[in-house]
C-alpha cells in the first residue's frame, strides 16, 4: 500500500499504518490508554507553551518515515518544531520525516517488542527520543540515537536532555 492509497481510507473505519508497504490495521484503544496519552500531552503542552515553537499531535497523526515501500506510523504523542509541521489533508497533512519526539503507549494488544520496533523506525527516520509508556509496570522506555536505552520507573525522572531542554517530569505524573 502506499501513503496515497492509505489516504483514501476512511481512519474512523479503517485505522491502521503502513509497514514496509503492507497496511496493518489497529484496533481501538482502551480507557486507560486514553488517559495516560492524555496526562503526557498535556505534559508536553505545557512545555510547548513555555518553551514557543513546537506543535503537539495526538491520536495518531500521519508520520511519513520513509518510500518504497511506504512506511506509515502514528504516535500517540508527537512533538515536532513548528516549522516542520504539515498543514494540508490526507497525504499532505502528513509529517514527513519522523518527529522530534515520538511517545507510544504500549496497547492491550501490543507487546513491548512490538513497540520497540516502531521506536526504532522512527530513530531510522531521524527522531530525536522516543518514550514507550508501559502501564502495568509503570515505566518509560526511554530510546535516543544511535542505540541507547534507558528504562525509568515510576520514581525516575524524566528529562527532556538537549532535545527538550528544561522538560523533567516524574514518570508517575504519565499515569495519574
Amino acid at each position: 500500500m502506499t501513503f496515497e492509497e492509505a489516504a483514501e481510507l476512511d481512519p474512523d473505519e479503517q485505522p491502521g499504518e503502513i509497514v514496509d508497504g503492507e497496511w496493518v490495521p489497529a484496533t481501538r484503544s482502551s480507557w486507560r490508554h486514553g488517559e495516560i496519552t492524555s496526562a503526557i500531552n498535556f505534559l508536553l503542552k505545557l512545555y510547548a507553551r513555555e518553551h514557543g515553537g513546537w506543535s503537539v499531535p495526538v491520536a495518531d497523526p500521519g508520520v511519513k518515515l520513509g518510500r518504497n515501500p511506504d512506511r506509515l506510523r502514528g504516535p500517540d504523542v508527537a512533538m515536532v518544531r513548528a516549522e516542520r509541521a504539515p498543514k494540508g489533508k490526507g497525504v499532505e497533512g502528513w509529517l514527513d520525516g519522523a518527529p522530534d519526539v515520538a511517545v507510544e503507549v504500549v496497547g492491550d494488544s501490543q507487546s513491548i517488542s512490538e513497540m520497540a520496533k516502531k521506536a526504532l523506525d522512527y530513530l531510522g527516520a531521524g527522531a530525536k527520543m522516543v518514550w514507550i509508556v508501559d502501564a502495568e509496570p509503570r515505566r518509560v522506555v526511554l530510546f535516543t540515537p544511535p542505540d541507547r536505552v534507558t528504562i525509568l520507573g515510576p520514581d525516575d525522572t524524566l528529562d527532556g536532555g538537549d532535545v527538550l531542554p528544561g522538560f523533567r517530569c516524574r514518570v508517575a505524573e504519565m499515569f495519574t
